[in-house]
């Protein structure tokens, strides 16, 4: 009786073998696919961030074309001169105005 014991166990043994490889097949198969389906995710989540900070750029480049037009129409000569008259601006009088000769004209009179 001894042999047929033996022979069970020895039959289980062998049954039981092929089942571990395939669990841990499994098992790594499984991590497999989902690391992938995460790394999916992820790669969703960088696109839709990378189109959004895109739009983000683009409208802060119109922003600043609207604000560069904005700013050579206020500094526009009939436009200043509009605000200069709302405030009671308007060309100097003869005798108003001083000129300052700069500190370079008088050496050059000087070598003359």
């Amino acid at each position: 009786m001894p042999d047929a014991k033996q022979e069970t166990g020895a039959g289980r043994d062998k049954g039981r073998g092929p089942v571990l490889p395939l669990v841990l097949s499994g098992a790594f198969l499984a991590a497999l696919a989902l690391s992938l389906v995460w790394l999916n995710i992820e790669r969703t989540k960088l696109a839709y961030r990378a189109r959004n900070l895109q739009r983000e750029l683009e409208q802060a480049l119109d922003l600043g074309a609207k604000l560069k037009v904005e700013r050579e129409h206020l500094l526009s000569p009939h436009e200043l001169g509009k605000k200069a008259e709302a405030l009671g601006l308007g060309p100097a009088k003869p005798g108003r105005i001083r000129r300052m000769e700069s500190a370079t004209q008088p050496e050059k009179a000087a070598g003359e």
